[in-house]
């Protein structure tokens, strides 16, 4: 089975991991938290059965026989373009911090968990599908449309009751929509998954927004776990960030980001989670210097790596797809002593035929019902769009 790595496609997650979705009484399934490819759907939580399906079993056929996984393009894309994409960045995960690289496991180990969509914050790439606090923007936005909102009501996670499957479980990903820290549902798995088999070969991994801290009890519960691993997404800096970000200030983000550095337990790890778009595409470099000067490493020395993720199109489309050769230059010469953001830059297609008007549209709506001006936050990129 081993050479099966060797093969141009393989991922890991294919063969460890499975992410479960609940939404109104229904269970969906893919193989990754990034996968398009649906396995199943279920009205009760049965991993066991979608595990052993012929979608699975034809997912893995398509990796032995080196062919491209439907639903994977997201990775393949980042790759051609010279990024990490999740499907690289796993191998570290089961190699390294898992120490469990087999490929002959009879369930997965590995699970990504959405908590549901109850959030606070309106984050401007996001929406009422994956965020609560987006509803009343989403009425404004689209009155004629407000029948659509039955389906974006507040959903939580169909808790896991499975112990056999608790008991292989060695790594749990906590993500939304919503904020995973907001709702006990995380702290209910890991203490089921504590009377299972107990948490020391357990990672836990959250992806937060930082808007709020967690109470003694956790970073308790959090101690006994091998590793845990918060991801923030911090997409921009000061008046900025609070603009992509509406429901919290940065200073409010900044001092949580700091509580986390002094309270949280010797066994964990700090990320950045970027998500970039027309909103901060051309103040990237200001990110990276904050994280250097700021939140390069926790209080142990560890390094917090600053990861950056392409926006999907969501309530509004800021995605960038596109550029002209003036913003391409403009950005080329302002990332110069940024790798790693000459590489993004690298991965956007050029076209001088190319306008901004829907971008615009797009931009006014949001400015018109949150009072905002983005013209006004970022002057010389707005000028460059224009």
């Amino acid at each position: 089975m081993n050479n099966i790595k060797n093969k141009k496609y393989f991922c890991y997650e294919i063969y460890k991991n499975i992410a479960v979705w609940s939404k109104n009484g229904t269970v969906r399934y893919t193989p990754c938290s990034y996968s398009g490819y649906e396995l199943a759907t279920t009205d009760e939580v049965n991993v066991s059965t979608v595990w052993n399906s012929q979608n699975h079993v034809y997912l893995k056929n398509l990796i032995e026989q080196d062919m491209p996984v439907p639903g994977c393009e997201k990775c393949y894309k980042e790759e051609e373009h010279g990024l990490i994409s999740r499907r690289l960045n796993v191998i570290d995960l089961y190699e390294k911090y898992l120490q469990d690289s087999e490929l002959d496991g009879t369930a997965p180990i590995s699970l990504d968990y959405s908590v549901g969509n109850l959030c606070n914050l309106k984050c401007a790439i996001c929406g009422p599908e994956n965020s609560t606090a987006w509803n009343k923007d989403f009425i404004e936005l689209f009155p004629e449309n407000i029948s659509q909102l039955s389906k974006f009501e507040k959903f939580n996670q169909i808790k896991l009751t499975d112990i056999d499957y608790l008991k292989n479980l060695k790594n749990i990903h906590f993500h939304g929509g919503g904020e995973p820290l907001l709702v006990s549902t995380h702290i209910e798995l890991i203490e089921a998954i504590k009377q299972a088999k107990g948490l020391g070969d357990v990672h836990v991994l959250y992806n937060t927004n930082g808007s709020v801290t967690v109470p003694p009890q956790v970073l308790d519960l959090w101690s006994e776990c091998k590793l845990v691993e918060l991801y923030f997404s911090i997409d921009d800096v000061g008046k900025r960030f609070e603009y992509q970000r509406t429901g919290v200030s940065w200073d409010k983000l900044q001092k949580n980001v700091n509580w986390y550095i002094e309270n949280m337990p010797v066994n964990h790890m700090f990320k950045i989670n970027c998500t970039w778009s027309f909103l901060n595409l051309f103040y990237l470099d200001e990110l990276v210097e904050w994280h250097n000067y700021n939140f390069s490493s926790n209080r142990l020395g560890d390094q917090v790596n600053l990861i950056f993720q392409t926006a999907n199109n969501s309530t509004l489309n800021f995605s960038v797809d596109v550029i002209t050769s003036k913003i391409y230059n403009a950005l080329s010469k302002k990332f110069a002593r940024y790798p790693q953001l000459l590489e993004l830059i690298n991965s956007i297609q050029i076209d001088d035929s190319m306008d901004f008007n829907n971008l615009w549209q797009e931009i006014n709506k949001l400015d018109r019902i949150r009072e905002e001006k983005f013209e006004i936050l970022c002057p010389e990129f707005a000028q460059l769009l224009k």
